[in-house]
């Protein structure tokens, strides 16, 4: 079975999201910065129902962020049959939303599917962490991060989590994942950020310099291989696991 982990970034045209997804046939997919009539890209596209209908997969979508009759978040798709589903803020949408807010305060949401696949049921999760100035680690993405955490120590068995996770190798997110859950890979060093120019409150970045995607499981889920796919849509780089 494979599984993908990707960003396909809100900028990327829908229809190159999903030439690359095909290429990959994955079987599940863990996606974030999903979008509902953006203002701007994609406009009047629902994006998540989109990709489902046209790859003839189930999903799950949460939207993290709404204003008006637009929304953006994170989905779970599969071949598969979801039989479940549930989802959790990790971060609170700030209680006014009007005009615009700061990327670390915007509200973050994990995302849950039981999926009966061919070799029996399987559980997946993915979040799309708080963005902060050049990664730091910040009282409120520690908060965050807890938060996350105390849904993880749950899973004891046949469970995998996959997200942008907005934050460096070494960092305090990784570590405590690392406790509770086992990296799939693959290795730390290799980027998944940035392939587009990146510009934020005087952060400049434009090189593929950073490692900001991760999955991770329970024990018993075996990794046969684990890759970052090269692709020149969206600002992330998937990953993809074969289990």
């Amino acid at each position: 079975m494979k599984l993908l982990q990707w960003n396909i970034w809100y900028r990327e045209d829908t229809k190159n999201v999903l030439e690359a997804l095909r290429e990959t046939d994955a079987e599940i997919l863990c996606l974030q910065e999903l979008t509902i009539n953006h203002p701007e890209f994609n406009r009047d596209v629902n994006v998540p129902e989109f990709l489902a209908r046209e790859l003839g997969f189930n999903y799950i979508f949460a939207p993290a962020v709404e204003k008006e009759n637009q929304k953006y978040g994170n989905g779970i798709f599969s071949r598969f049959p979801i039989l479940s589903s549930k989802t959790c803020f990790i971060q609170n949408p700030p209680e006014n939303s009007e005009g615009s807010v700061d990327y670390s305060q915007e509200g973050r949401i994990y995302v849950e599917a039981s999926i009966q696949t061919d070799e029996g049921e399987v559980t997946v999760g993915t979040a799309h962490k708080s963005y902060t100035d050049r990664f730091a680690m910040t009282l409120a993405k520690e908060t965050e991060t807890n938060r996350l955490i105390g849904i993880l120590r749950a899973k004891k068995e046949r469970y995998i989590f996959a997200g942008d996770l907005n934050t460096l190798p070494g960092s305090y997110t990784i570590n405590e994942i690392s406790k509770v859950l086992n990296h799939c890979g693959p290795a730390m060093d290799e980027k998944t950020w940035t392939t587009k120019p990146f510009s934020y409150n005087g952060f400049e970045a434009n090189t593929l310099d950073w490692r900001l995607d991760y999955c991770f499981a329970t024990a018993d889920i075996q990794i046969k291989d684990a890759k970052v796919v090269k692709t020149i849509y969206s600002d992330h780089l998937p990953i993809l696991l074969e289990l």
